[in-house]
């Protein structure tokens, strides 16, 4: 499921000159923030003929909330490609104050495609923050949401249909485990994944062109794999079953 942080930002009446404190608690969301901001996706795809794209924002609270967004590379997803290169994509603007009942548009932006693989997809990290606006008072607590979200760099022609690319995904026992080989230019991501009927709470992506491999039924016979992959709507596919010799 999609992933939430919580920070706590506390003041303390005793001593004035502390600086504020936050606690981390991580909890997981998808489309909305909990705070009343409502977020217009699950995912999102940027496609490289695109100089832009935009996504809605929506405060459904009774109060003003400050939104920090920014993009980075994928660091929180299973099977994720880990990455140092900075993202040529930008959020604008950075800082964006919707009030009461208000709506506001996030626009990604692209700065540079050259670094960017043309013939497969690159996921990124769309981390969209918010806070309540106003001052803080004495003896109270604020507190901020963050959400992230996938983000889909999508090249032009790439081949074949993004929503029927599970359909081509295998799966394979080996020494290790088990190895999943994804030979679609297109991003994988699973859901609902249990090996032998135990659920996966993180069941992750498996990359375009790429294998992933895991330590899932190690020495373990037999091997009875089931999922499910969520679509570019955020859609659910039908669900897939296998044993592995």
């Amino acid at each position: 499921m999609p992933a939430r942080h919580l920070y706590f930002i506390m003041t303390n009446t005793w001593n004035r000159l502390a600086l504020l404190i936050f606690a981390v608690l991580s909890l997981l969301v998808a489309g909305e923030l909990r705070a009343g901001v409502v977020v217009g996706g699950t995912r999102f795809i940027f496609p490289a003929d695109r100089e832009s794209i935009s996504i809605l924002l929506t405060n459904t609270s009774q109060e003003s909330w400050l939104i920090n967004s920014k993009i980075n590379r994928p660091t929180r997803w299973a099977g994720g490609e880990a990455s140092t290169v900075p993202a040529p994509l930008l959020a604008a603007p950075p800082l964006i104050l919707l009030k009461p009942g208000t709506t506001g548009t996030l626009r990604l932006l692209r700065t540079e495609s050259d670094i960017l693989p043309v013939d497969r997809e690159t996921l990124f990290e769309l981390s969209i923050a918010s806070v309540p606006s106003g001052k803080v008072e004495n003896q109270s607590v604020k507190v901020a949401m963050r959400s992230v979200f996938k983000l889909f760099w999508r090249p032009e022609g790439l081949p074949g249909d993004p929503l029927e690319a599970y359909q081509q995904l295998r799966w394979t026992r080996n020494s290790q485990g088990v190895q999943l080989t994804n030979p679609t230019p297109y991003y994988i991501n699973l859901i609902q994944l249990s090996v032998n009927g135990k659920a996966l709470s993180n069941a992750g992506v498996v990359p375009p062109k790429s294998q992933r491999q895991t330590s899932w039924c190690q020495a373990i016979a037999p091997c009875h794999v089931a999922w499910r992959a969520i679509n570019d709507y955020g859609g659910l596919s039908a669900k897939k079953e296998q044993n592995l010799p």
